[in-house]
């Protein structure tokens, strides 16, 4: 199996008050299966708070090791191949931790390698709790449950945060709130990783996982989708998609900023807030004149929502939601 990068010790600057390492009582020794976007982030960020990755795992070898460089981690880079065929020799699986941070439909076939590995006694047991958690949002840790009667304990650990850039990525997820859920060490272990990694945890009824993740859908991705509706309209206007999202920004951080302090009833401003039919019926005009269905559903979806959060029931919201729901309607006919 190839090796990224020799075992040698290296020499370590002395961590002074306030470093990550310095406030560590011992680091964790753990493995990554997975080299996207939030592996590679994890990868790392672990790195930088001093923790030691012995293994990353990736469908291909090449990915392994770009996550090994990316993270500057002393570990042993593996195609999901060459982990599969693991010579016992090789203390591969870590003492502390294992991290599948792979795309959903493939966290049960890597937790079906893991238990076989475990069946052949090829995983030495050097923890008396050794942990395995996964990164995603949507699965609870019962996927993981077969772990068990190998005496893992397992959870589940979701940044609420976006990453597109694994680098960038690593940075955010000292801001970032987690999600964890799990076996009380699992959730005892997230915690630590969390607060070395700078962050925050909060819990969720593990029943839930796929509704708290459909939220954290409609929050981020959703929201690019909604932007890019926002920019097409723009187009219409005569501007670039550059020049339109440069305008869009300010607008986009400032309600962002009123979301900061401010709940949503507080934080909403506008058309809806204000009842202003005839502004309504303008935007409707213009955006069927334009052609743009995607843009009508979503105008006509949120308008309805923008009429709750508005507060007190006005004497205008029959006639708006009348104005919505024919404008929709007349669209539908014609599409």
């Amino acid at each position: 199996m190839a090796r990224t990068t020799p075992r040698m010790t290296k020499k370590r600057r002395r961590a002074g008050p306030g470093s990550s390492a310095y406030r560590k009582v011992k680091k964790l020794s753990l493995s990554i299966i997975g080299a996207g976007r939030l592996g590679t982030a994890l990868a790392i960020a672990l790195t930088r708070a001093g923790h030691s990755i012995e293994l990353i795992v990736a469908k291909h070898l090449s990915s392994a090791r770009r996550v090994v460089r990316l993270s500057g981690a002393q570990a042993v880079a593996a195609s999901v191949e060459q982990f599969r065929r693991m010579p016992a020799e090789e203390p591969l699986i870590p003492k502390d931790l294992i991290i599948i941070a792979t795309p959903d439909d493939a966290i049960s076939s890597v937790a079906g390698d893991l238990a076989q590995i475990m069946n052949q006694g090829r995983i030495r047991r050097l923890s008396s709790s050794p942990v395995t958690l996964h990164t995603s949002g949507a699965l609870s840790s019962d996927i993981l449950s077969g772990l068990r009667m190998h005496g893992l304990s397992v959870g589940s650990l979701h940044p609420l945060v976006s990453i597109s850039d694994p680098r960038a990525g690593a940075e955010s997820l000292a801001r970032a709130y987690f999600s964890v859920e799990g076996d009380a060490p699992a959730v005892r272990l997230s915690r630590r990783i969390v607060r070395d990694l700078g962050g925050q945890t909060f819990t969720i009824d593990a029943q839930r996982k796929a509704l708290y993740h459909a939220a954290a859908l409609m929050a981020s991705p959703n929201m690019t989708a909604l932007v890019d509706i926002a920019l097409e309209m723009l187009s219409r206007c005569g501007l670039t998609p550059d020049r339109a999202r440069k305008v869009l920004l300010p607008l986009i951080k400032s309600t962002l900023d009123n979301l900061a302090t401010q709940a949503p009833a507080q934080a909403l401003t506008g058309t809806f807030k204000r009842r202003d039919i005839v502004t309504v019926r303008r935007h409707l005009e213009a955006i069927t004149a334009e052609h743009l269905p995607e843009a009508l559903e979503a105008y006509v979806l949120l308008g309805r929502r923008s009429l709750e959060l508005a507060g007190h029931r006005a004497a205008e919201d029959d006639l708006i939601e009348k104005i919505l729901r024919e404008a929709l309607n007349r669209d539908l006919r014609f599409s």
